[in-house]
């Protein structure tokens, strides 16, 4: 599988990614998303005409599934058609077609709160010989804590031209595999320019999604 790793315009990564390309500029990941790309080098995209898209973006998270389907929601969906669409792809909008589609786009959105706490020892971040000689550790019996709000969007292209005629259930092949996560901020306004961001750069390293070749 072919791996790129890149950076989008957004906020810190916060995943450990394998990949082939440059690693990111780690000074810089306190203002940039990262995007994360995987395909099956041994798939021909060029042989893909049509794709199916829900027009909503399933909220991982939950035991039951549930689903963003608000103006945002669309923003991020449409973005992605519009990428397609620049590679060749036609888009089956009808529901009950979607079984006739070459490719299906899913997309999923994950936001979480990461709480850390350190209790116990704990070496501190100030050198303790800088209030004098005499001190030669420190002894913390506070615990220290903090949160930060993540968001990652992920989209994923499976494969539907092997579905078996008499219907027998198989696995569904992911043939691209994309991800935009980082920081996630108060303003809205700023998460979802991040996200739009995101879905541009992980269609702009991907050239090999093209059905034109």
């Amino acid at each position: 599988m072919k791996k790129n790793l890149f950076m989008a315009f957004g906020i810190i990564a916060l995943m450990s990614l394998a990949a082939c390309e440059k690693d990111p500029d780690m000074g810089q990941l306190d203002s940039d998303l990262v995007v994360y790309t995987d395909h099956d080098n041994s798939v021909d995209f060029s042989k893909y005409v049509t794709y199916y898209l829900p027009d909503s973006i399933l909220e991982a998270g939950d035991i039951h599934a549930s689903y963003w389907t608000d103006n945002n929601a669309l923003a991020i969906v449409g973005e992605v058609e519009n990428q397609m669409n620049r590679l060749g792809y036609q888009r089956i909008t009808d529901p009950t077609q979607k079984g006739n589609a070459d490719v299906g786009v899913q997309l999923s959105y994950v936001s979480q709160t990461n709480t850390v706490i350190s209790g116990g020892y704990w070496g501190g971040w100030w050198d303790p010989f800088y209030w004098g000689a005499g001190w030669g550790g420190w002894y913390y019996p506070y615990p220290v804590s903090y949160s930060y709000d993540t968001q990652a969007l992920i989209l994923e292209m499976v494969d539907l031209t092997g579905q078996d005629a008499d219907n027998n259930q198989r696995q569904i092949p992911v043939v691209w595999y994309a991800s935009a996560s980082g920081f996630q901020f108060g303003s809205n306004r700023v998460n979802m320019q991040l996200l739009l961001d995101g879905v541009d750069q992980a269609f702009s390293q991907s050239a090999y999604l093209s059905t034109n070749k």
